[in-house]
């Protein structure tokens, strides 16, 4: 009878060190996911980088160019205006200011648009290399937590891998321990069936001493 104990005992000893560790890998899994996740969207933003800080570039000199068309437009537009010399002429030659003008405002705001948007990629580049150091700093410090999963590159693509290859070994880790409570589990549930004499029904193993203990008239504690 205290054998019996005894073993529901280190049932839910057991259960509860498997519960423990499988708190401790859930919570290492999502920050490993975690990291996977920010490290793809980095990568994805500075592989494509450059190629976009060249395109901003490119926008920011057609608009300047269009500026400085405008201007001599705008400048060849007042010319006129002075030369004019009959009413007709005047108003034809103010309407065309009027134009010139309306179009040099317009190609400045483009400048200033393409300006600001060629600035923001710039900043955002330095936020994302400055993330980038951040994250391969992060896999460093998981990688001892992962077993036989070491830390590779200290850079972002070498964050990256280590974090798919950890994903996956969790994985296989986290099925292992699932499988090793459903034994502990399936144990308490054949104990208590073979003591109780009911049907096997999937028991929750904590509380089985306690139920044992009572079935046999025994103390529970």
């Amino acid at each position: 009878m205290e054998s019996l104990l005894s073993f529901a005992e280190e049932l839910e000893r057991r259960d509860a060190d498997v519960a423990q560790a499988l708190t401790r890998m859930e919570a290492l899994q999502a920050e490993v996911e975690e990291l996977r996740t920010h490290a793809t969207a980095a990568a994805s933003f500075l592989d494509t980088l450059p190629a976009a800080l060249a395109e901003r570039a490119s926008d920011e000199r057609v608009a300047v160019d269009a500026r400085d068309g405008a201007q001599h437009a705008a400048r060849e537009a007042e010319q006129l205006v002075e030369r004019a010399e009959k009413e007709e002429q005047r108003l034809e030659a103010a309407r065309a200011l009027h134009r010139a003008r309306d179009d040099l405002h317009a190609a400045e705001f483009w400048v200033a648009q393409a300006r600001d948007a060629h600035a923001e990629l710039e900043r955002q580049g330095v936020v994302r290399r400055a993330e980038a150091e951040q994250l391969a700093r992060r896999a460093v410090e998981l990688a001892p937590r992962v077993r036989d999963v070491p830390a590779l590159s200290p850079d972002l693509h070498g964050a990256l891998e280590w974090a798919s290859r950890a994903r996956g070994a969790l994985l296989l880790e986290h099925s292992g321990l699932s499988r090793e409570r459903e034994e502990v589990v399936r144990e308490a549930t054949e104990l208590l069936a073979s003591v109780l004499g009911e049907p096997l029904t999937a028991t929750a193993v904590a509380g089985v001493r306690e139920r044992l203990a009572r079935a046999l008239g025994e103390p529970s504690s």
